[in-house]
């Protein structure tokens, strides 16, 4: 009888360690493929999930007398775990401790179907930005904003729903460009030219299409690599924020700095998931990423406007004057 027993608990065995080798392989096998289909880059922004998978599957192959595949599997978890720790390292362009100047911005996600207005206007009027960018805007959001809107009397809006953006400052910008459509099927971007610290800065604001309505249209990230393409060649002082649908685990989203030449804004400041409001855990899709002459002093999630994101605060001085040369000399090495 135990004879029998002992084949039968072999193969059981074997297909429970095999299962856990290829759960764990979805992850490293979507970032992969995330540049070619859709479905992998949704797969590869869940880097946390994948990381405690490959624990598991780590504990139940030791468990199991599969010694060698636990040891693949750790050697898979070191590669997991740190893009996990990523946003706990230490900020890397510190403040220009001779400057006194300092700007916040302010982006929110405000969900085009959303009518908490009173809770968005609660936030900006607690938090005092100096620039306000707002994703999915709409005629009712500006309705609903109207008073708001009197304190942020240099605007640019776009009021198209999941497609609206709105650019506000309170003190005159260089200029505000109109909405500009940088892929054919793709949202808009609104660009500024503002100055700051004695130096003129730009600024994106965007949106890129859901994966779930972009990827049955075409391959790749076109928005994306659009808004990396043009902040790049503009070069200077850059500043892109918005709503991206992309995390740091996405080849896309690795695509669009080493290409535009920005870092992200999370850096030293944690990984601040702020979708979806409603679920324990989230993921970060909305961003601010900027260039190396610019320091954040502080970057946190605004609380909770109705929407299913929550508003990013940023606040933005000037880097050491060094390190703002040794970026304009990069800008010019890549233009």
């Amino acid at each position: 009888m135990e004879q029998q027993r002992a084949p039968r608990f072999r193969f059981v065995r074997l297909g429970l360690i095999l299962l856990c080798v290829l759960v764990s392989a979805v992850h490293p096998v979507a970032f992969v493929l995330s540049r070619h289909f859709w479905i992998a880059d949704l797969l590869s922004h869940f880097q946390e999930p994948a990381f405690v998978v490959t624990l598991l599957a780590t504990a139940i192959a030791l468990g199991m007398r599969g010694k060698r595949i636990a040891v693949g599997l750790v050697v898979l978890s070191l590669f997991q775990v740190a893009p996990v720790l990523r946003y706990s390292a230490k900020n890397p362009v510190v403040v220009d401790p001779a400057s006194s100047k300092r700007i916040r911005l302010l982006m929110a996600n405000v969900l085009f179907d959303n009518a908490m207005y009173e809770d968005l206007e609660h936030l900006i009027r607690t938090e005092k930005p100096d620039i306000v960018g707002l994703v999915e805007f709409t005629p009712m959001w500006g309705e609903g904003l109207k008073a708001l809107r009197s304190e942020f009397p240099y605007r640019m809006e776009w009021p198209r729903g999941a497609s609206g953006l709105a650019l506000w400052f309170k003190v005159k910008p260089k200029k505000i460009s109109p909405p500009e459509w940088l892929v054919a099927d793709g949202h808009p971007v609104i660009h500024a030219r503002f100055e700051f610290a004695g130096e003129e800065r730009h600024l994106w604001l965007v949106h890129p299409r859901s994966p779930l309505n972009r990827g049955r249209l075409q391959a790749g990230n076109p928005e994306i690599d659009a808004i990396a393409e043009i902040a790049s060649k503009t070069g200077g002082s850059r500043i892109v924020m918005g709503d991206m649908n992309s995390t740091d685990g996405s080849a896309h989203f690795r695509d669009f700095l080493r290409v535009s030449g920005l870092r992200d804004s999370r850096i030293g400041f944690g990984r601040q998931g702020s979708w979806p409001t409603d679920m324990p855990y989230r993921i970060a899709i909305d961003h601010l990423f900027l260039s190396d002459d610019l320091a954040v002093e502080s970057r946190r999630l605004g609380h909770m406007v109705g929407s299913d994101h929550f508003p990013l605060v940023v606040d933005l001085a000037p880097a050491p004057e060094q390190n703002a040369s040794a970026h304009f000399d990069q800008t010019l090495k890549r233009r």
